[in-house]
């Protein structure tokens, strides 16, 4: 990134408590459904190298983290933008 200007600051919003847990739930429901596509959780969570318990928060639409999200994107065979245009989709 370049260099900050003079006397500016950076300031980030945060999304809404409600509206990141809604956004979560979404992106959990399609997580879900797509490996429920595919095999079962045990079967999914063992081939992913996820425990089934973390497995199963995650598709409630638990917080994860990134590295996890692409983890199980990459072990569905979905890439990020694929995954966000359908959840994009589902939104509407």
């Amino acid at each position: 990134m370049g260099k900050e200007k003079k006397g500016w600051r950076f300031t980030a919003s945060e999304l809404p408590a409600d509206e990141r847990k809604e956004l979560l739930l979404k992106m959990g429901r399609l997580i879900k459904a797509a490996r429920e596509e595919r095999t079962t959780l045990e079967k999914f969570a063992q081939e992913a190298k996820i425990p089934k318990t973390q497995m199963a928060k995650h598709e409630a639409g638990g917080d994860m983290l990134l590295s996890t999200f692409l983890k199980l994107l990459y072990a569905l065979g979905i890439e990020p933008e694929e995954f966000f245009r359908e959840l994009e989709k589902k939104d509407k």
